[in-house]
């Protein structure tokens, strides 16, 4: 590893090490314990990551099932985050998030699926199936979030600060890593190999380089992540209510009385749809 990467591995550490400190001391596992699995999990794969490195060597194979081992956890993780932020944010409409939670387990089987497809039939398959997965799962998790966010802003509903922190956080590096995924399946399966080089000897050298240059682009842009959600949890979090209230009573009979009623009715029709 070279200057760089031992900057970066020792920076992203610290942050996984202060976001893990930050989520303890502020209660979080109270309030979002899938989050604070997922940033438990982020610090544990970086230290087992960075141990198969130093002790295996950083081209051997053990490094190399690794390091993709905790791309699919990490993963696998977040998503269980983003389904809790959408519990938490629709907690109180049991209609409504059991159809969200139907619709996240049918697109979850699709995305494994469809990534088992492509990896079909192609070589290095481990890497292929992580990237085409990572880069699906992080599509999914945008448009998730941002389906999450439309129907809490049409419904009057603000999101609290810290969750608001963590789904922009996530659709952020998910964006990311989006991008930089589908340049890197296409430089695995082959499809850009003619845009870094003119002959097949001069292909692996570019191809690190481009790997290596994503690389650190998702680390900056990933410890930006961990920085605003340390940001966000500088506060105690609070634990949620049972019954939250929405908007005084006042303001529903003088500025909007069929906010509550439009959303109440929509979520009874789905209690009643999704009865088994």
């Amino acid at each position: 590893m070279n200057h760089l990467e031992n900057f970066l591995s020792w920076s992203t550490l610290s942050f996984e090490i202060a976001l893990c400190v930050f989520v303890y001391s502020s209660k979080v596992q109270k309030v979002l314990p899938f989050f604070a699995i997922y940033a438990s999990l982020l610090l544990a794969n970086t230290a087992g990551v960075w141990f198969t490195y130093e002790h295996f060597g950083y081209g051997s194979l053990v490094a190399y099932y690794a390091y993709w081992g905790s791309i699919l956890i990490n993963a696998g993780a977040r998503s269980l985050a983003i389904a809790e932020l959408c519990r938490f944010g629709l907690r109180t409409y049991r209609g409504i998030w059991a159809l969200i939670w139907r619709i996240l387990t049918v697109v979850s089987v699709v995305l494994l699926v469809h990534a088992a497809k492509d990896t079909w039939g192609q070589p290095n398959k481990i890497a292929i199936y992580g990237t085409t997965l990572d880069r699906d799962l992080a599509l999914a998790s945008i448009v998730v979030l941002a389906v999450l966010l439309l129907i809490r802003n049409y419904y009057g509903l603000a999101l609290e600060p810290l969750q608001k922190a963590i789904a922009g956080g996530i659709c952020f590096i998910c964006t990311v890593d989006a991008v930089g995924n589908s340049v890197l399946r296409s430089l695995y399966t082959g499809f850009l190999y003619s845009w870094f080089a003119a002959n097949q000897k001069s292909i692996w050298p570019q191809f690190m380089r481009v790997n290596d240059m994503w690389s650190t682009i998702h680390l900056f842009a990933f410890m930006f992540t961990m920085g605003m959600w340390c940001f966000a949890l500088r506060k105690p979090v609070s634990a949620p209510s049972e019954s939250p209230v929405l908007l005084p009573a006042r303001v529903y009979r003088e500025l909007s009385p069929a906010i509550n009623l439009r959303l109440t009715t929509f979520n009874d029709r789905l209690v009643e749809l999704l009865k088994p």
